[in-house]
């Protein structure tokens, strides 16, 4: 390999050596400066043929794959508290070509790959605290690199499998984060009305959800969004007269409960605001909020007492702990350092969330803590047993890349889908098609049922009773997709004799005689192709779950009937 590097840094040491040889290679990066400093970027850079190279694919990539120019680079910023340092460069067969990650994914790095005109090849570049860090002296780092010619998907896989054997283990995941569950962000926002929410929950229980997320508007009288009025966290009692009682009346249902904080954001309007002047981060003029500085002891303290505390008091079963990915360095920053009893902020965040999750899982040791993109990490992955994707309101295309590029690189965190809404007046089959495409996550449901249509419930309720019927092959069997890409035109999971696929485009889906298979057409197109090696029987459902038609199908292609959203069963 031959390795250039760029940096500005007074540099009295640098090394880049081979520790590992194969198809999957290491580099042992060291770098030593001639005092603490808070080192600018320092760039590794190296070419590849672009031979067979077609998409890129990181956790961050979304719905874009295309390789771009060197002079816009396609890149994956990963720390702590966001993105992964993990980028794979694959073919149109899905297979891989190169899969880069690095053994550090707590200080500030990026990954980028991108085309050289003149040469045709690929640059690799990666850049090393490309953000503003902490002061150091020494750093170390794993470059891995694996060139298997397999599936992609597979390097992914085993480059999670790698940094758990470094130590970045994944948080366990108790049975409740594996089944459905009801939010009411997108079903009522801030108008948090304990009465109207527990007879939702009551619907929702009967359809196959088993947690409430109770999120913003339990803390303030204000409706208006932003977070003016986070920080506080005190319950506010002119919505919520006995928070206690409300969560008694879930929990009789037979439902866990789960409440939102946005952990970072004290709001210019709480009465914390001037307590904590001199220990924040940033301010973000554009939610009316400041953002804590976790390196000081006080600020960890505040924020576990106020998780634990009412944890204990309330008998909340879960916290959904938003906008971790606000914790970074700026200019604004505190260097008030005497004050800190760490100066690097990625150490002050993974002491609060270690603190804190540590004192709460005393209280509960079951107890549900939602993570939601981009702090997905495996630096954070310890702490929350529950990865979601972010905020996608009725976009089943983003729900359905990030789900399944989550469920790829997440080892055995529950992955939870964006919660699902709709335009009440929608078609059943738009309806469906949003819950297809988060087949292989677990799904958070967020709609009113009294305003949804009859066939609406029944196709919800439907599509609940199978989720979780098969719910240990969608979540536990082998997972496989097909072009990234294309948004992933097909995804299957498998697991002891039985299969699950969700068809997102039109292919000619191969079928397994030693399989139980159950596939839906989610292509927006009426008919599926099946090609099989043998005959076999297969049966059509309708939306919502009704045989209407079977038969048997022979060696080679057939098309089946199976109209747009309807499920083909082949034995």
């Amino acid at each position: 390999m031959n390795f250039t590097t760029e940096t500005k840094n007074p540099v009295s040491f640098q090394d880049i050596k081979q520790i590992k040889n194969g198809e999957v290679s290491e580099y042992l990066v060291k770098v030593a400066f001639d005092k603490e400093i808070s080192p600018d970027k320092h760039s590794i850079i190296w070419e590849e043929e672009q031979i067979d190279i077609l998409g890129f694919w990181s956790s961050k990539a979304g719905i874009q794959h295309n390789i771009t120019p060197d002079w816009c680079m396609r890149r994956e910023e990963s720390r702590t508290a966001s993105g992964m340092p993990l980028i794979s460069l694959y073919s149109k067969s899905n297979t891989n070509r190169i899969t880069i990650a690095l053994s550090d994914p707590s200080n500030p790095t990026t990954l980028l790959a991108g085309v050289v005109e003149e040469t045709g090849r690929v640059r690799i570049q990666i850049d090393l605290f490309s953000q503003l860090c902490s002061n150091v002296k020494e750093y170390e780092v794993i470059i891995r690199i694996d060139r298997r010619q397999i599936p992609f998907y597979r390097c992914i896989r085993d480059v999670r499998k790698w940094w758990s054997s470094l130590g970045y283990e994944c948080a366990y995941a108790p049975e409740y984060t594996k089944l459905p569950m009801y939010s009411t962000w997108y079903s009522f926002h801030q108008r948090t009305i304990p009465e109207e929410i527990i007879k939702e929950c009551e619907i929702a229980k009967k359809y196959g959800m088993d947690t409430v997320i109770v999120d913003d508007g339990w803390q303030t009288d204000d409706n208006s969004r932003g977070y003016a009025y986070c920080g506080d966290w005190q319950v506010c009692e002119n919505k919520i007269p006995d928070m206690k009682c409300f969560v008694d009346k879930i929990h009789s249902l037979g439902m866990k409960f789960m409440i939102w904080f946005s952990v970072p954001f004290v709001g210019f309007e709480s009465k914390n605001y001037e307590r904590f002047k001199g220990m924040y981060l940033n301010t973000r003029e554009n939610v009316r909020a400041s953002v804590l500085d976790p390196r000081f002891k006080e600020v960890r303290e505040f924020l576990t007492d106020i998780y634990a505390d009412s944890v204990e008091k309330y008998g909340w079963d879960g916290l959904k702990l938003d906008f971790i990915d606000s914790f970074y360095l700026s200019e604004q920053s505190s260097q008030d350092f005497e004050k800190m009893d760490t100066v690097s902020v990625e150490e002050g965040l993974q002491r609060l969330l270690s603190e804190a999750t540590e004192k709460l899982r005393k209280i509960n040791p079951d107890i549900m803590i939602e993570f939601r993109q981009s702090y997905i990490g495996p630096a954070i992955s310890k702490y929350g047993n529950i990865f979601r994707v972010t905020d996608c309101p009725n976009d089943p295309i983003y729900n359905r890349v990030f789900s399944l590029n989550l469920r790829l690189s997440s080892g055995t965190t529950a992955i939870h889908s964006d919660m699902i809404m709709w335009n009440i007046n929608d078609t059943n089959e738009s309806v469906l098609y949003q819950l297809l495409s988060v087949m292989f996550a677990v799904p958070q449901i967020s709609v009113r049922f009294e305003n949804i249509t009859d066939e609406h419930k029944k196709i919800l309720e439907n599509y609940l009773k199978f989720w979780r019927k098969h719910r240990d092959v969608l979540l536990n069997g082998e997972l496989t997709v097909l072009d990234a890409e294309a948004n992933y035109s097909m995804a299957q999971s498998e697991k002891d004799g039985e299969s699950v696929a969700v068809l997102y485009q039109s292919v000619v889906k191969a079928v397994d005689k030693n399989l139980c298979e159950y596939i839906f057409n989610s292509t927006g197109k009426d008919g599926v192709y099946i090609e099989a090696k043998e005959n076999a029987k297969y049966e059509i459902y309708d939306i919502f779950g009704n045989k209407y038609s079977s038969g048997e199908i022979t060696d080679g292609v057939s098309k089946l009937q199976a109209k747009n959203c309807e499920m083909v069963k082949i034995f």
